[in-house]
C-alpha cells in the first residue's frame, strides 16, 4: 500500500518538476516515476549475465556451464560467505552511473541501485531468509572525506524493499586501506586482513545476513567483511553488488 502511494506521488512530483536522465549523454526527461535513469538508457543498462559463473563467488568463467559450478579458487579456500550475486557489469553506463555515485554526490541514485538490486537478490539469493541486511562499511576516514557510505545507501533502501532491518552498527572497518581499485588479486587480499571487526556479536550471532557492496572485483573485499561476520557465529551470509568489474589479475 505505501510503495502504491510512493509512486503516485512520485508520478505527480515529476510532471510538476520532470527529473533528467543521469546519464551524462541523455538529455531526455525520466518517464519512470520516482526513479533517475530513463527508460531508455535502462534498456542499455548492462546487465551482469555471464554464460557460467561460480555458484559461491560469482566469477565468470569461460566455457558456458549449465550445472552448479564452483571456480578452482573457491574449492581450494572457500571464503565465509554462501553465495554472490552482482547486477551490472562494470562497464559503459554503468560504470559512469557508479561513478557518479560514488565521487561525484550523486545519492539520488539509491533508489535506483536498490530496485536492480532486489530484482537480482530476489531472483538469485534466498530473499525470503535474510534477517538483516549489512553495508560493507568505510573507515571512518574515508568516510569523512567522502561525506557517505554509497553502499549503505542503496542498503537502506534495499532493506526496506525487503521488509527487512538494515544494520550499519555491527560491522565496522577498523584499518584505513590503500584503496583496492590500486591493487592487484594478491595485494588487495593482503591489503584487506583484518581490516573488518564485529562490535556487536549477539546481533550477528544466528542470523542470515546479506552482505552489500558496490563494486567487486575480485571479491576480496567481500571475503574479508564476511569472515568476521562468520566468527561472530552469522549462519548464513550472502552477499550482493551492483556491479562486477572484469579482474586483470
Amino acid at each position: 500500500m505505501k510503495e502504491r502511494v510512493q509512486k503516485a506521488l512520485d508520478g505527480i512530483a515529476d510532471l510538476v518538476w520532470p527529473r533528467i536522465c543521469a546519464v551524462g549523454a541523455c538529455s531526455r526527461a525520466v518517464d519512470r516515476p520516482g526513479r533517475h535513469i530513463c527508460s531508455g538508457c535502462y534498456s542499455t543498462l548492462p546487465f551482469y549475465a555471464p554464460g557460467g559463473a561460480c555458484r559461491i563467488c560469482g566469477a565468470p568463467v569461460a566455457a558456458k556451464v549449465s550445472h552448479l559450478f564452483t571456480c578452482e579458487t573457491c574449492t581450494a579456500a572457500p571464503p565465509c560467505y554462501e553465495r554472490t550475486c552482482s547486477v551490472l557489469a562494470y562497464e559503459g553506463v554503468a560504470e559512469e552511473l557508479v561513478k557518479a555515485f560514488k565521487y561525484n554526490r550523486a545519492t539520488w541514485l539509491a533508489e535506483d541501485f536498490a530496485e536492480l538490486a532486489e530484482g537480482a537478490v530476489r531472483a538469485e539469493l534466498d530473499s525470503h531468509s535474510v534477517d538483516v541486511v549489512v553495508p560493507v562499511p568505510l573507515h571512518p576516514n574515508r568516510q569523512r572525506q567522502r561525506g557517505y557510505n554509497q553502499s549503505a545507501l542503496v542498503a537502506r533502501s534495499l532493506a526496506r524493499r525487503l521488509n527487512r532491518r538494515m544494520d550499519e552498527s555491527s560491522l565496522v572497518r577498523i584499518r584505513d586501506t590503500p584503496k583496492q581499485s590500486l591493487l592487484g588479486g594478491s595485494e588487495r587480499r593482503k591489503n584487506l586482513k583484518g581490516a573488518f571487526s564485529v562490535v556487536r556479536p549477539a546481533f550477528v550471532r544466528g542470523r542470515a545476513i546479506l552482505l552489500l557492496d558496490d563494486v567487486t572485483t575480485t571479491g576480496s573485499t567481500l571475503a574479508a567483511a564476511a569472515e568476521p561476520l562468520r566468527a561472530a557465529g552469522a549462519a548464513h551470509i550472502w552477499c550482493a553488488t551492483i556491479a562486477r568489474a572484469a579482474s586483470t589479475s
